[in-house]
């Protein structure tokens, strides 16, 4: 999206990013969603569509001829017997935040240097999958020197862009900022200064790229990659047959390698989010590599084995290796959830489901169970 974005500040338009910063209740797009809105009204991305989008959109294009940021509250309540699958039934907040293009307006990203500069950060961010976090003011009480749409990036610690220059709420933010981009969460905070000020900040987090290894490029491998893929995992394959792990039977891999695969698995730099799915050829196999991760900062390990020969594994681990118990308990084996799968296609699909429960913190529980 701030591929698109750069483009229009670069030919001189001035749009409004909305974002949805908090919701109560159902509702169809998640905190963090984005709508661009240009002065046409024509619009770039959703939050949720139906008559709370097409409200948005309306007031967009208001705050880009006032050049000034709105918070506007949709109650998705009032169109509850609507047809529209959009309705949900909740409550949410979108932030309605101008950005300049051209010459004029004023405060936040209205100066059109700020928001080009911003936009060309952001573009490259997306597009290395590097983690960053933009902080931008909501509202500001007691302050001479900050307004809504003030916003910061914040990379490694240290703000790189921005106009928010007073220091003690740079410092907040950039206090906040770690916190939201340990626990990858977007969220819409409150900020206590001295002197009884306050600040309502929007931290948008932006997370490094995930990414999928997948050992063993076995007839299992070709679906997974494909659903890894389609997740928006950066995924690699190794094996230590050319044979099988070659471009022909992965062109959509971003990585193939050949080599030993415990060896090659413990060279690569392993983070927290990377996802790490042992699925060789054989047992003789997948614990060398296991062996090499299971003391990574992995996201994810998961083995595949039947539950026999997966206890027998941990046991000589246990026992004779000294690894603990809550190291083994990392490991999700037998790999997969448990949706009977039998196909390589059904079980592909059991472990990238595993993938996402991991990363989201779900139940794996039928929906209408929760109901």
């Amino acid at each position: 999206m701030y591929e698109q974005i750069k483009q229009l500040l670069q030919d001189g338009e001035t749009l409004a990013i909305t974002t949805i910063v908090s919701t109560l209740g159902s509702t169809p797009r998640e905190v963090g969603a984005k709508m661009v809105v240009t002065a046409a009204g024509e619009i770039l991305g959703t939050i949720g569509g139906g008559c709370g989008e097409a409200e948005v959109r309306r007031r967009a294009v208001e705050a880009i001829r006032s050049r000034k940021p709105e918070m506007v509250k949709v109650e998705l309540l009032d169109d509850i017997e609507s047809d529209s699958p959009a309705v949900c039934g909740g409550v949410l907040d979108a932030f309605i935040d101008p950005w300049n293009g051209g010459n004029g307006g004023s405060g936040g990203s209205g100066d059109a240097d700020i928001a080009l500069k911003l936009a060309i950060e952001l573009e490259e961010i997306s597009k290395t999958g590097n983690a960053a976090v933009l902080a931008s003011v909501l509202s500001a009480d007691g302050f001479d020197d900050i307004a809504p749409g003030d916003k910061c990036l914040v990379r490694n610690g240290e703000v790189c862009r921005g106009n928010i220059r007073n220091q003690e709420l740079q410092a907040a933010i950039l206090k906040e900022a770690a916190v939201r981009q340990e626990r990858e969460d977007c969220l819409r905070v409150a900020l206590e200064l001295s002197g009884g000020r306050k600040a309502e900040v929007f931290f948008e987090v932006m997370v490094a790229a995930r990414r999928a290894v997948i050992v063993g490029a076995g007839h299992l491998a070709i679906p997974l990659v494909q659903f890894t893929k389609i997740l928006g995992f950066h995924t690699t394959v190794l094996d230590d047959r050319v044979i099988y792990a070659n471009r022909e039977r992965f062109p959509n891999a971003d990585e193939v390698l050949t080599g030993d695969m415990a060896e090659t698995l413990g060279s690569l730099e392993i983070t927290p989010q990377t996802y790490i799915v042992l699925i060789t050829r054989g047992h003789q196999f997948d614990e060398p590599c296991l062996r090499a991760v299971i003391h990574s900062k992995a996201k994810y390990i998961g083995m595949i084995g039947s539950r026999r020969r997966v206890k027998a594994c941990f046991i000589r681990f246990r026992d004779e290796e000294g690894i603990s118990e809550e190291l083994l308990n990392r490991v999700h084996a037998p790999i997969g959830l448990d949706i009977q799968a039998e196909s390589p296609e059904e079980i592909a699909l059991a472990i990238a489901a595993e993938l996402v429960k991991v990363r989201r913190g779900g139940s794996a529980k039928s929906r209408k169970e929760t109901m």
